[in-house]
């Protein structure tokens, strides 16, 4: 048994190891399948984004990566794609007519701060409080908002094969509360992006990176989503964001124990070519 990983990160971007070390790792383990997602290029300067110059690099190393380990494991291409509220996203920049398998939607900037630069708020929390003052004059709701807005609409416009860790903009809430779960507003809010993604068929990623960098640990997203998850029956699966090779399946029998706890009884793989459902335990994917 052994599980597959479609959301990883290596030196052509924010990652610290090159591609072929995330695919020696997986074959070690057992893996039958591998995915490779770095951060995609975006219009401005960015110290986690891929250059637009190494986009033809990544691809022809993945190409070659692909074929040299044919027969030990699949490899697949793909991309996290940053959607940016009349900006950016898949469509618009093209991206998403490149040669890659699957593409991973995520929102990590939530507005233009007051000097031009882009407001990411998936940083340190001194840096998450600060541009929510300058841009939101605190108003964590109107942010949290905006947040789920741009989901919605990166999965209505572009609609990413995967929606990546849908409820992130509550990372930095353990450092100093900003948001209550249980809130109707919130809650609706939640609601509704998961009607949008359930209506145009997008899978979403239950992704642990939370589980194992983050105190106190954070699934993304958090239970009861999952919950809701899975009374509208959409697609699940199970991603690690791993930024090092030790990461590649780090949280997984956690996650993989709550999910069957809350009654999922498979999880969606990309194998031989092909987006399909297999049966899982904490331990592994059930071949």
């Amino acid at each position: 048994m052994a599980w597959v990983n479609y959301h990883s990160h290596s030196l052509y971007c924010d990652g610290k190891a090159f591609p072929e070390d995330y695919v020696n790792q997986a074959v070690e383990k057992g893996f039958p399948a591998w995915g490779y997602s770095s951060h995609a290029p975006v219009p401005f300067a960015s110290m986690w984004n891929m250059p637009s110059e190494k986009l033809p690099e990544y691809l022809e190393e993945l190409t070659r990566i692909k074929s040299d380990y044919s027969g030990k494991i699949q490899v697949y291409k793909g991309l996290e794609i940053d959607y940016i509220e009349g900006l950016w996203g898949s469509r618009q920049s093209g991206l998403i007519n490149l040669p890659i398998d699957f593409t991973i939607g995520s929102v990590h900037y939530i507005g233009q701060l007051p000097d031009g630069s882009h407001f990411c708020f998936d940083g340190q929390p001194e840096g998450f409080f600060k541009g929510i003052e300058l841009l939101y004059q605190n108003d964590f709701r109107k942010a949290i908002t905006t947040y789920y807005q741009a989901e919605m609409r990166m999965a209505e416009v572009d609609n990413p094969d995967i929606i990546g860790h849908m409820d992130k903009i509550k990372m930095h809430n353990a450092f100093r509360p900003y948001l209550n779960e249980e809130e109707k507003w919130y809650v609706s809010l939640v609601e509704e992006t998961l009607e949008v993604i359930r209506q145009k068929g997008n899978m979403v990623e239950v992704n642990t990176r939370g589980l194992y960098k983050h105190m106190p640990p954070l699934l993304y997203p958090g239970k009861w989503v999952l919950e809701r998850i899975h009374r509208k029956k959409i697609p699940i699966l199970l991603n690690s964001d791993s930024h090092h090779p030790d990461e590649i399946d780090s949280g997984f029998a956690y996650a993989a124990e709550l999910l069957l706890g809350i009654g999922f009884q498979s999880l969606r793989v990309l194998i031989d070519g092909k987006w399909q459902d297999k049966a899982f335990d904490k331990n592994g994917l059930l071949f």
